[in-house]
């Protein structure tokens, strides 16, 4: 049985909105699709959200398990694999990255945590417990494959500069839609205290807000390989972006793969 969720779930209020600003993100799709064309299915995807991710990956003809602790979001998900008619090679489980090892339809080939997701586990200990129960949900081929923020200073320093317009959307209602975010950082925990608003103002002029927080925890490179290294795995590769160029200071994301077995130099 998955891991209980968490009743205070930030996308409770706010799922519909999300999608406003990721739904249309896909340049991560290419290069998980490449890594699935390499070690094959079943495809497990932590943090899989309203199906962004394993819509294509389904679509492409792979088997794709997705979990995600927030029921709103499944629910968009459970829309979007409807829409796609994936729905025969798409299984959704409600649940908890620190227990993926029980998510149904394993072992893996391929694990994924997308877009940022390993940050939403706010400790140490929870991203070493997600990290090692990934590595038992993988077969002895498997690969798991980490998306997430790089903390350069610049990135970190843009973060705390201030409240920030992340976005504006004009609905299909008539309605606009304006995202707005402020963070406060904690260097020591490494913690990200986000705040989200959302304002929208309907054509008669009615103006409502959602608002959500929610805590995140960055990581970085090293200290990434080395609970790697912690959980079981072997060989990791880092990069700073979906075209795999070299990982560098100010790189735009910290991307790591990692495998179950060591694979000897030719």
């Amino acid at each position: 049985m998955m891991t209980e969720t968490p009743a205070n779930d930030p996308y409770r209020d706010i799922a519909e909105l999300y999608d406003l600003e990721h739904a249309s993100f896909d340049a991560d799709i290419e290069l998980l699709l490449n890594f699935a064309d390499a070690v094959g299915d079943p495809i497990l995807e932590l943090g899989c959200g309203s199906g962004r991710v394993l819509v294509p990956l389904a679509e492409a003809g792979f088997t794709v398990v997705g979990l995600d602790s927030s029921r709103p979001m499944l629910d968009r998900a459970e829309e979007a694999i409807a829409a796609a008619g994936v729905a025969d090679r798409v299984t959704l489980v409600e649940g908890d990255m620190r227990a993926s090892d029980q998510a149904p339809g394993g072992p893996f080939g391929l694990v994924i945590f997308s877009l940022n997701s390993l940050m939403h586990l706010t400790t140490v200990s929870d991203q070493r417990r997600a990290l090692a129960s990934a590595r038992r949900a993988l077969d002895p081929r498997g690969q798991l494959v980490i998306d997430s923020m790089n903390p350069s200073p610049d990135q970190l320093r843009h973060l705390m500069d201030g409240p920030h317009l992340e976005g504006g959307w004009r609905l299909a209602d008539g309605s606009s839609v304006d995202k707005w975010s402020h963070r406060r950082l904690s260097p020591a925990t490494q913690i990200i205290d986000t705040l989200l608003w959302y304002d929208r103002t309907a054509p008669d002029g009615t103006f409502t807000r959602l608002r959500s927080e929610f805590l995140l925890r960055y990581v970085h490179a090293a200290e990434l390989g080395l609970m790697l290294e912690l959980a079981g795995f072997t060989d990791p590769m880092y990069y700073g972006s979906y075209d795999l160029d070299p990982y560098e200071n100010e790189s735009d994301r910290l991307l790591v793969t990692a495998e179950v077995t060591h694979t000897p130099a030719p």
